[in-house]
């Protein structure tokens, strides 16, 4: 069961990547450009815990496992800009101030070394096996990642504050759904649900970008003359009119 549930994170977190990148090509933000790393990583993860099973424990298990922390680890933190991002383009007050962009870097660049320090450093593999899943994890695990605690933790301030402001609770439930889960008390479980909390995330930021994308990226920008210059309507457009 849990296999499949890993399979099906992987299938959504893809079809989540391929309309993050068909939407960079029509209406690319700065936002979304910071959230679509993780989302075209998450696939590879899902995936390889998903294949574990049919792949075995050994070398080449361990050789695929290390992308899944380093992508972890390094996409990550761009979530939290991009959420602050978000914020400032719902309307949040806050959000706006010319410090939070760069108390947002900060946490991000906090939250990098947390995830550095505390998954990559002296990481021991060691092969894992809950219900009829097999991956590699920390050989003595000593809780979440601080990297994720500290994402979700930011996704309930800003996601909280999205929804406040503009009534857009999604980004906020979805963080607070992969917290709750960390309560199950089966490991293998809660490590897939965990998982499915994850695209919920990412899909509920996805969705916020096309509302409240605050800073678009510069191919995409209109240019002064387009702003000044009169738009012309086509007759059949005037005559709905």
């Amino acid at each position: 069961m849990l296999t499949a549930l890993y399979l099906i994170c992987a299938i959504c977190s893809l079809a989540l990547g391929v309309a993050g990148l068909r939407q960079l090509t029509t209406a690319p933000s700065l936002a979304l450009a910071l959230i679509l790393p993780t989302v075209l990583a998450h696939p590879y993860d899902s995936l390889v815990i998903a294949m574990g099973r049919f792949i075995g424990a050994g070398p080449l298990l361990v050789a695929l496992t290390w992308p899944r922390f380093l992508l972890h680890v390094f996409t990550l933190p761009t979530l939290v800009v991009a959420m602050a991002l978000l914020a400032r383009g719902a309307g949040v007050r806050w959000a706006s101030h010319r410090m939070a962009l760069p108390s947002a870097v900060l946490l991000a660049v906090t939250t990098l070394i947390a995830g550095v320090t505390g998954e990559l450093m002296g990481l021991n593999l060691a092969p894992q096996r809950h219900g009829d899943v097999l991956f590699y994890s920390h050989a003595h695990p000593v809780g979440p990642p601080p990297g994720a605690v500290m994402l979700l933790a930011a996704a309930l301030v800003y996601g909280g504050a999205i929804g406040l402001r503009a009534r857009w609770p999604w980004v906020a439930m979805a963080a607070l759904y992969t917290i709750l889960v960390q309560a199950v008390p089966d490991t293998g479980l809660r490590s897939a649900l965990v998982n499915t909390g994850e695209v919920l995330l990412l899909g509920a930021m996805l969705l916020a970008t096309r509302r409240f994308a605050a800073l678009y990226l510069p191919w995409c920008m209109p240019t002064r003359r387009q702003i000044d210059e009169p738009q012309e309507c086509d007759p059949a457009t005037e005559a709905r009119l």
